[in-house]
């Protein structure tokens, strides 16, 4: 599973956090916000590549917001969570429509 701009924009506004994602080699740096906005971040340098780009290339993902204040993800660990608030979702709709 690869990451998209729209899988991102989806997990940012169901929980209320900012994504900043980054590529450590080159400081190309964007954010989705928590109403699911692209937008410059607070640190790296947004002019260097395309948002598409960035986030095909990104190694760093900050979460900012939710139940911790600030935790930094690899690639692997954010499609891990994504993966499990899709299941955690998936079981809710299910038990709603019993």
């Amino acid at each position: 599973m690869d990451i998209s701009l729209n899988d991102l924009r989806a997990f940012a506004v169901r929980n209320r956090l900012d994504v900043i994602f980054q590529v450590r080699a080159t400081e190309a740096a964007w954010m989705v916000n928590k109403r699911g906005l692209v937008a410059r971040p607070p640190v790296g340098d947004s002019t260097r590549t395309g948002v598409e780009e960035t986030l095909a290339a990104a190694d760093v993902f900050v979460i900012v917001g939710g139940q911790d204040a600030r935790q930094s993800l690899t690639r692997a660990q954010l499609i891990e969570t994504l993966a499990a608030k899709a299941t955690a979702a998936g079981a809710r709709q299910d038990r709603s429509d019993e």
